[in-house]
């Protein structure tokens, strides 16, 4: 195998890393799992106001009557723009090219819960969300196409569980997960930059590899619950990680400028690969407070695992084992949110946030995802239409902190360099229904 396409690899590798980076919150996760909860920055898990509390903390379903129903949509519309973006070659050349566009567009996202009380203890769910997920697609001549243009990724998660009531006080719950990834990455490779043409990055003289692979992976969440009175709750949880093997194909192309007999385009072969990634697990402990008869504070802190992604491993049906270090850190998410009953119907919310970045060095950072320090500022309501039935509205605005890269492409040690600015405008909507 070729030192190009063995080089190409180890960039696919990385780049499967960094799928769900810019993803609201901070590494893999997408951020919002429930509506009701956004309006708070999600900082109201032990508040267990509706089935969604499935995805923060099984044990919570043991605070819901009955059966209840939550499905959400929520529109994810996110902004990326770069300065001082510029890119050399292996010979020290800069590369030309235009400044790629906008490259993401708004994103749609369903969920689904159902809680269902068995008798006055027991209690079952079934949870169905989207945990990671992203899109950026740049024009395939932009500056920066040797490190990325097209990169998707579709996940679903299932996620049935129980509680169990064990009295008025401590309530328990687990799940297991079952989640399906899908992932695709496409980014340019420089041919033009090798001295056998001449040194010089063309888009005329561009290949391309195109992967995508998919997989199943399995994990559990566990919670507990601690009402201490009417007015104050407690809640923890934990949630697994889950091993991903993701087969699939990488693709090439080659220019026909050049001949058949040329060495380094002859070798860029199709070929079967897999991409092991395993998404970090995570603790989260918060708490729900009623001031008052209008008034309630909830609030959360969440830490995730992140570091376990010190090193990547890609194998290829050819034999050729990649080990891709990154030397993420943990990161912990800081949230709280205030409630007010402004009358029966109406309940107003507002939350702040701030989530950890796992890639805190510019070295880590690829052009598709420019992860960085998340700040959100939340707000919602919610709307009861009768005594069984309400509405939830939620809106964020998510600011990244401004941050940088300077990322080497290891299939042609092109090193690309830009300063980067990022926001989202977060809108949810959620109805729940209880029998």
């Amino acid at each position: 195998m070729s030192g190009t396409i063995r080089m190409a690899i180890r960039t696919l590798g990385v780049a499967s890393l960094f799928f769900a980076g810019n993803a609201l919150a901070s590494g893999y996760h997408f951020g919002v799992q429930s509506v009701s909860s956004q309006g708070v920055a999600n900082s109201n898990a032990a508040e267990a106001e509706d089935a969604s509390v499935l995805f923060y903390n099984p044990a919570g379903m043991t605070n819901l009557r009955g059966t209840n129903i939550s499905g959400a949509l929520v529109v994810v519309d996110p902004h990326i723009s770069f300065s001082n973006l510029n890119a050399t070659n292996s010979r020290g050349k800069p590369v030309s090219g235009s400044d790629g566009g906008s490259p993401t567009d708004p994103v749609f996202v369903p969920q689904t819960y159902i809680t269902h009380q068995v008798n006055d203890q027991l209690f079952v769910g079934l949870a169905m969300f989207v945990p990671f997920g992203d899109k950026t697609n740049f024009d395939d001549k932009w500056i920066g196409r040797y490190n990325g243009t097209d990169l998707e990724l579709m996940t679903l998660a299932l996620n049935p569980s129980v509680a169990y009531k064990i009295n008025e006080q401590f309530s328990v719950g687990a799940g297991v997960t079952a989640q399906y990834m899908k992932a695709r990455f496409k980014k340019m490779i420089d041919l033009g930059g090798k001295a056998t043409v001449g040194g010089n990055s063309s888009p005329a003289l561009d290949g391309s590899m195109d992967y995508e692979g998919d997989d199943w992976a399995y994990g559990f969440n566990l919670g507990v619950t601690w009402k201490v009175d009417d007015s104050l709750r407690f809640g923890a949880a934990y949630r697994s990680s889950l091993s991903h093997s993701l087969q699939g194909d990488t693709k090439f192309t080659v220019p026909g400028v050049f001949p058949p007999g040329v060495a380094i385009g002859a070798k860029l072969l199709n070929s079967n690969g897999t991409v092991d990634l395993e998404t970090p697990d995570s603790l989260a402990i918060n708490f729900y407070k009623k001031l008052n008869s209008q008034f309630a504070l909830t609030g959360d802190w969440t830490h995730t695992w992140h570091s376990k992604f010190q090193d990547l491993i890609l194998k290829t049906d050819a034999g050729f084992n990649a080990d891709i270090a990154q030397k993420w850190r943990d990161t912990d998410r800081f949230s709280l949110g205030l409630s007010y009953q402004y009358n029966d119907p109406l309940k107003l919310r507002v939350g702040l946030a701030y989530d950890q970045s796992p890639a805190d060095a510019a070295e880590y950072r690829i052009a598709n995802l420019p992860d960085s320090d998340r700040y959100w500022f939340s707000t919602g309501f919610n709307y009861a239409i009768d005594k069984n039935m309400s509405v939830d509205v939620a809106y964020t605005y998510v600011k990244f902190s401004n941050s940088s890269m300077s990322n080497v492409d290891s299939s042609n040690s092109v090193l690309t360099k830009a300063d980067v600015s990022a926001h989202a405008n977060v809108f949810g909507a959620q109805l729940n229904y209880r029998f």
